[in-house]
């Protein structure tokens, strides 16, 4: 990437799977199709909407670099895609199976995510 042009950057909206909080996380395109977790951090209910963050979508290989802080309530660094809401929650790299603090559905993990949409309605 040239030093003269901006990054490309979309915000993923997250809810806290502990304390069922809303956040966001910052995904900054590293080369074409590689996708990394950059930062997140706490936001409210309406952020989403009303940032239009629910009008955009990655596709690829989605990461999270070593630095990445992690969900701003728990601290944990991973996420997962729900299988029934499509929607994300934060996930603490260690447990198989999850409760989504979105549905409520449970489910155990597999796979690799490989697109997210960039928000959605909370």
């Amino acid at each position: 990437m040239r030093e003269d042009t901006k990054p490309n950057v979309v915000i993923v909206m997250a809810t806290c799977s502990r304390r069922r909080a809303p956040f966001g996380i910052r995904y900054e395109e590293m080369e074409r199709g590689l996708w990394a977790a950059t930062w997140a951090f706490r936001v409210k209910e309406s952020y989403g909407k009303k940032e239009r963050c629910d009008r955009n979508s990655i596709q690829g290989s989605i990461q999270v670099l070593p630095d990445y802080p992690g969900c701003p309530y728990c601290e944990s660094q991973g996420i997962f895609l729900c299988g029934r809401c499509n929607k994300v929650g934060c996930w603490d790299g260690r447990s198989t199976e999850v409760t989504c603090p979105n549905c409520n559905n449970r489910g155990t993990l597999s796979g690799t995510i490989t697109e997210l949409n960039a928000g959605a309605d909370r």
